[in-house]
Order: structure tokens, then sequence, then C-alpha cells
């Protein structure tokens, strides 16, 4: 009978001790970290889009990309030509390699800019696509 209650109480102190009794401002709460928030934003080829006090641009884009239900020796790339704006000034021009690694081509003290694709994508069975047509997709983390 000893043995059993002697096993009883120490069930009970294992369960109670590996519950956690923390509060919200407890600090020895188990806090995840929070992630950067991220926004994909669309720049249209041909028009100025923000981005906080930066304004991105395209200009050129030039299209290499091996195209759909075609067998290519090469993927191909893209490079987008695209001015920079600060608060509605010109500030410079930059060459983007769309299949170069993805760093930050554009960070501030409250954002980073990286490139991610761009659309549409080559198809034989459709006509050349016009540089019009083009449409950056553009990461932005913000902290």
């Amino acid at each position: 009978m000893k043995s059993l209650l002697v096993l009883f109480l120490l069930i009970l102190s294992i369960s109670v001790y590996g519950q956690n009794n923390s509060t919200p401002g407890d600090s020895t709460a188990v806090t995840e970290p929070v992630a950067v928030p991220q926004l994909v934003i669309k720049v249209p080829f041909g028009k100025r889009v923000a981005f906080g006090d930066v304004e991105l641009e395209i200009n050129e884009i030039i299209d290499s990309r091996c195209p759909k239900n075609v067998t290519c020796v090469w993927a191909g790339e893209v490079i987008v030509k695209a001015s920079i704006y600060i608060d509605g000034k010109f500030i410079e021009e930059r060459t983007l390699n769309l299949d170069a690694n993805n760093s930050a081509f554009l960070s501030s003290e409250k954002e980073e800019m990286f490139k991610y694709s761009v659309l549409p994508y080559p198809d034989v069975t459709k006509d050349k696509i016009k540089q019009e047509d083009y449409v950056l997709n553009v990461v932005c983390n913000q902290f």
C-alpha cells in the first residue's frame, strides 16, 4: 500500500513539475523569434512604384529564358535595367540579373529589396513578349 502511495505521489509530482506555469510577462516564458514581414510588390514595366521613400522604375528587360515547351541547352536569364529614385530624385540606374544570387539589391534602415521574378514567362506557342507587358515581382523585407 505504501509503495502505491509513493508511486502515486511520484507521478503527481512529475506531472505538476512538467507543466509550464509561465505568464505572458514572465522572463522564463518560451518565446519564438518573430519573422521579418515580407511583401511581394509588382513593378510594371515603365511605371514608377514606391517602396516607402524609395521608388523603382523598370527601363528595359532582356529576357533570354528558355521558353515553355522547348528543350534548351542553357536555361537563359533575365536582366532588368531599373532606375532608383529616393524622395522623387533620380539616384542611379541598376542592372539586375535575376538568375544570380538573391542578395539585396537595395537596402535602407527600414527595408531591403530582393529581386524575385519576372512575368510573363516566354512561351514558344505565343507571340514575343512586348516590353510593356513585363512585370517585376520584388520581395521587400520591412524592419
